[in-house]
């Protein structure tokens, strides 16, 4: 079954003010820095409205607890946000904290699609870690509006204070990104920004790569399934073989079946992933722009500040020069003075606050990618060996086409007949995948059921074993859901055995292409 969201993770921002502390020169002891706690955690997701504001505009809601002195009170329950709230609060952390790197709201819906627990686990998990990534940087937690966005009332949440204006926006900001950027002293900075963008550019190639290949498997989902009911329809009672061409057929149709819960998994676990990596590289991106226009502003700053205090020293040196000019030029020169002052120590807090952030980004992308791929591979494992499980029901019957094993002409005339006419061992079980060669240790998670072997897709393979080794035996519903397939091991006819209480297997372990792989990877791969 899906493993919960990080939504029962709670999370402890520790923020340090270390102003106004007594220089250890002096002799006076230091005293501990303030830390202040902030825990965070979403218990729940809604989705109300019809269907554009349900995908688009979700509510979530949490609880929080913290000690920062901006808010009211410590405890905070059920807390209702809409996701348009989430996007007002957002979009004025990135203008107001311009020297830090302010977290990407994630999608408010998965490729899941709407209304599905697996959807509502993954947002849920997504909002909890976007919280927790608020909450893990000093500079937007101390700021007013975040307590501001928490005690305000249900969807009526608006920016209180206006946020600072930009560097430079519009058509002036797109032309002077096209220049060159100013020197750059700090070199971890100079190289940081070519490394965001060029990750930007991948997520986006590897987002639209997997969509195309998702659409194609999708499409082969479709063709494999009509192809199934082709051989479905080839069923005649007269032939030797009739109940060959359903059963073949009944498991063409449920591998394409597979197929299509595996398109739906490619892009929910790692399409949308590098959809929201997208997002992050272009906020990161667009903060380190902004350091850039700052940075020359301040070069421009400094070349007025040397011509005002060139032109103020040529009217002082002269005799007949108006001392009302004087004045002027003196207040202009203590003007550009005073704003290269200003913007010499912004552009020195960004830095250092940027260093500082750099290596927190780096720690998350690369905990973020990873556990992106590795949700994609444990899922695309898993459903691969449904399929060979599938797959594998008609190995046998495959087999005994014909005399000499049906598969002689593929290198096996050495093997002995009887070899051949053997059923052949399930490759998928619960010690692990024989293909691998390796011994694995058995899962926790399959103590009690096999929910590689079995699964939903095998209810009709299930139904048409039934009949096929009792004619007499009619199609009844209740029958089929009753029997479960526990192995491909049963005797020399390549039959399956069946336990009593195989509607309580497949209810355990039920996948199916709507709901769009419900199971995690498991750690017997």
């Amino acid at each position: 079954m899906p493993s919960e969201p990080n939504s029962s993770i709670d999370t402890t921002a520790e923020n340090t003010n270390n102003e106004n502390q007594p220089s250890t020169s002096t002799g006076v002891v230091k005293k501990p820095a303030k830390t202040h706690k902030f825990i965070v955690k979403v218990t729940a997701l809604e989705r109300v409205g019809n269907s554009t504001n349900q995908r688009e505009n979700p509510i979530v809601i949490f609880d929080l607890f913290t000690d920062v002195p901006a808010f009211r009170k410590q405890q905070h329950r059920g807390v209702k946000k809409t996701a348009d709230e989430f996007k007002e609060l957002f979009r004025y952390l990135v203008a107001a904290v311009q020297e830090t790197f302010v977290p990407s709201l994630p999608a408010t819906c998965s490729s899941y699609g709407p209304n599905t627990d697996e959807d509502r686990h993954k947002t849920m998990k997504n909002y909890q870690e976007w919280l927790e990534r608020i909450a893990a940087d000093p500079l937007l937690l101390k700021n007013e509006e975040v307590a501001f966005f928490v005690q305000s009332d249900f969807g009526t949440y608006s920016p209180i204070n206006n946020p600072p204006t930009q560097p430079a926006s519009g058509l002036k900001r797109k032309t002077l990104k096209q220049l060159a950027p100013p020197y750059d002293e700090v070199l971890e900075l100079a190289e940081f920004r070519p490394l965001v963008k060029s990750v930007h550019r991948v997520s986006q190639e590897v987002q639209s790569k997997l969509s195309k290949v998702s659409k194609q498997r999708r499409l082969l989902s479709q063709e494999e399934t009509a192809l199934g009911q082709g051989f479905t329809a080839l069923q005649n009672d007269t032939h030797a073989h009739s109940g060959l061409y359903k059963r073949f057929g009944r498991v063409l149709a449920a591998a394409g079946d597979v197929d299509s819960v595996e398109s739906t998994l490619e892009v929910a676990t790692f399409a949308d992933a590098m959809g929201w990596l997208v997002k992050d590289t272009y906020v990161v991106k667009e903060a380190l722009t902004n350091r850039h226009l700052i940075m020359r502003e301040l070069l421009q700053a400094q070349q007025s500040s040397r011509g005002k205090q060139e032109h103020a020293r040529k009217l002082r040196a002269k005799r007949d020069a108006s001392p009302l000019k004087v004045d002027e030029a003196l207040r202009a020169l203590r003007a550009a003075t005073l704003l290269e002052q200003e913007l010499t120590a912004k552009q020195r807090l960004i830095t250092n606050n940027m260093l500082s952030m750099r290596s927190q980004w780096l720690q998350w992308y690369e905990s973020f990618v990873t556990s992106a791929i590795k949700e994609f591979t444990l899922r695309k494992i898993e459903y691969e060996r449904k399929k060979l499980t599938l797959l594998e029901r008609v190995r046998h019957d495959v087999r005994r086409a014909d005399n000499a094993g049906g598969l002689s002409r593929l290198g096996r005339e050495a093997h002995p007949p009887s070899l051949l006419r053997s059923p052949p061992r399930n490759s998928q079980g619960l010690e692990g995948d024989d293909w691998a060669g390796d011994q694995r240790r058995r899962s926790s998670l399959l103590s009690q059921h096999d929910s590689v072997t079995n699964t939903d897709f095998d209810r009709v393979v299930t139904a048409d074993e039934q009949q096929t080794l009792n004619p007499t035996v009619t199609s009844d519903p209740t029958a089929a859901e009753s029997t479960d397939a526990s192995g491909d091991n049963a005797g020399g006819t390549g039959t399956t055995t069946y336990s009593a209480n195989g509607e309580q297997d497949i209810n355990d372990t039920s996948l199916d292409a709507r709901n769009a792989a419900s199971l995690l990877g498991l750690a017997t791969f």
